[in-house]
Formats: structure tokens, sequence, C-alpha cells
């Protein structure tokens, strides 16, 4: 992995369908974070979460008491003149501010309700992004996956704070037109790792985590790859 690069875990959702944070979930034997973190390090221990408050990153803390190398990146709320919001964007607008100050240039961008990441999707992604400013895996029908993403850190920051202030907090505009981006095709390229594409199921409600144990059975899956 390049040196340069950072993995970020957003965490700070409300999780109001399960009533406790995502990331704490429970999944085959460990929480979802502890599956992420499993993958991640794999590839680098350059690895922060982002965190609404400072009651959310101690419980993760206890969670991933395994992994006391990992630092957490608290909600800067300052830019916020209005209520509280709780959206992904304010995550990453925080991350970004932080670590413009540290020498890492670029920053991996994943929700922590993808508890199944693939190691071989995540090298491909790192490897995909060389020479460009964005790498983010873009489907057939153009959706995009802004929360499994490759960003420029300072930009990045630039684009998150103006699209916060003019309360623009849909993920795809913090593309900026003018960033060399790579989007890398799901269906005809991130496929050939991840041939059930199970790095992209999130986790929103009961019924999700259902269908991805079938999916597990089904194809008698193995968890921990690499």
């Amino acid at each position: 992995m390049n040196i340069k690069t950072v993995f970020v875990i957003l965490i700070g959702g409300e999780s109001k369908r399960f009533g406790i944070d995502k990331g704490l979930i429970k999944f085959l034997g460990k929480s979802f974070i502890n599956h992420q973190i499993e993958i991640l390090t794999k590839i680098s221990k350059n690895i922060f979460l982002s965190a609404h408050d400072n009651h959310q990153a101690q419980n993760y803390k206890n969670e991933m008491s395994n992994f006391d190398y990992i630092s957490t990146i608290l909600d800067n709320k300052k830019i916020l003149s209005e209520q509280e919001i709780r959206n992904p964007l304010i995550g990453i607008y925080s991350s970004f501010k932080y670590l413009s100050n540290t020498d890492f240039e670029k920053a991996f961008i994943i929700s922590c309700d993808l508890p199944l990441i693939k190691y071989e999707v995540l090298k491909l992604m790192l490897e995909q992004s060389i020479n460009f400013d964005c790498c983010i895996p873009r489907w057939k029908n153009g959706y995009l996956e802004p929360l499994f993403a490759i960003y420029p850190i300072k930009k990045g920051y630039l684009m998150a704070k103006q699209n916060l202030k003019l309360k623009k907090y849909k993920l795809r505009e913090l593309l900026n037109e003018n960033w060399k981006i790579k989007y890398v095709p799901v269906e005809n390229e991130i496929k050939k790792y991840d041939r059930n594409l199970i790095s992209f199921l999130n986790i929103n409600k009961e019924e999700d985590l259902t269908h991805l144990k079938k999916i597990i059975q089904k194809n008698n899956l193995t968890i921990m790859n690499k």
C-alpha cells in the first residue's frame, strides 16, 4: 500500500433501524468493525475511525481491544450553523480536515456497514488509484460507491467544506470535475476478485443480515481471505 494513503472507517451514523451502532453488530462470531479491521490491517495499520462523539468512539475502542493502534477522529461541528446533522459528509469533512495536517495524501473512505470487504478488492482499488486524484467503483447503471472510494485529502477537504456550507449533502457532489478520477467498473472488473460482490453488501436492516448469510452459505464462502 502507498504509505501516503490512509484508511478511514465512517462509524458516525445513527443506526436507528438496529438500535445500536451498525459497526458493533455481531456477525459470524465477531462485530462488523472487527471483520473490517482484520482485513485492512493485512494491508496497513494506518487506520482511523471517524466517530460522531467521544461516547461513540469509546464504545468502539472497547470493542477493538486488540487494535490499540487505531486512532479516532471526531466530527468537527463548528462548520454547522444550524441543527446537528448525522450525514456521512460531516465525517468525511472532519477526517479530511484533520488529515490535511498530516503527511497522508489520500484517504480510502469505507462505511462501517460493509462487514465483508474483500482483501483483493482493496488491493485492486489501491492499485487503480495510482496517478489519479480519486478512485471510485461504478456500476453499469452509473451508480457510484462513494463510501468505498479513495479521495485526495486536501482537495476533498475543500470540496466537503464548500458542500457543507451550501447544504449539498449528496456524496456524489463531493467529486470535482477538475479531479483526475478513475472509475472502476464493478461488474466487469471488481467482480473478477469478488464473484458475489459481498464487498458492497451494506447492512441497513435485519433482512440484509439474513440475505448475506444465505449468500455465504449458498456459495460456501470463506470470510477471511489472504
